[in-house]
């Protein structure tokens, strides 16, 4: 009988999807489509055991709806844009951008280390100028229409922006 020793078999498996694209999801490929996405993580540092369980939850869901003919697209990302990130750093003392970045590498290789079926080709952060730039553009032109507004925390209207 074989013995079960995970560092071994779990990187040869890793290996094996990575360089034959298992989990690369073709724009179409005849199947019908099937979308999973769970929340994003905020790149704070590590990866935690809630973070585990919500990932393998939507894991298998991908997984199953693979084996049953779906062609899934379950990508991954990062909420990375903000105060919170921009706090972080300062109060580490470490440039934004740079800590931002090193948490994100270090949460996609705790991902991957898991075996996560994610379609990395299509990851997103919300730090990337290619996201947040659409994201500004829709509040420019809400504000530029007079829709972007502030409440306070009853929901009466503070001022128009």
């Amino acid at each position: 009988m074989e013995k079960y020793i995970p560092q071994e078999i779990e990187k040869k498996w890793q290996r094996q999807w990575a360089e034959s694209r298992t989990d690369r999801t073709p724009d179409d490929n005849g199947k019908p489509p099937y979308y999973v996405l769970e929340m994003f993580p905020y790149p704070s540092g590590n990866l935690h055991m809630g973070h585990v369980r919500n990932y393998t939850i939507g894991d298998v869901i991908a997984r199953y709806r693979r084996m049953n003919g779906y062609n899934v697209l379950h990508p991954m990302g990062f909420d990375a844009f903000g105060m919170p990130a921009e706090n972080a750093a300062i109060k580490r003392n470490i440039p934004p951008a740079e800590w931002t970045y090193g948490n994100i590498k270090n949460m996609e290789r705790q991902q991957k280390a898991l075996g996560l079926s994610y379609d990395w080709e299509r990851e997103v952060a919300t730090c990337h100028r290619e996201y947040y730039r659409w994201t500004q553009w829709i509040f420019e032109l809400l504000y530029k229409r007079g829709l972007a507004y502030r409440k306070d925390h009853e929901g009466q209207l503070v001022r128009h922006l």
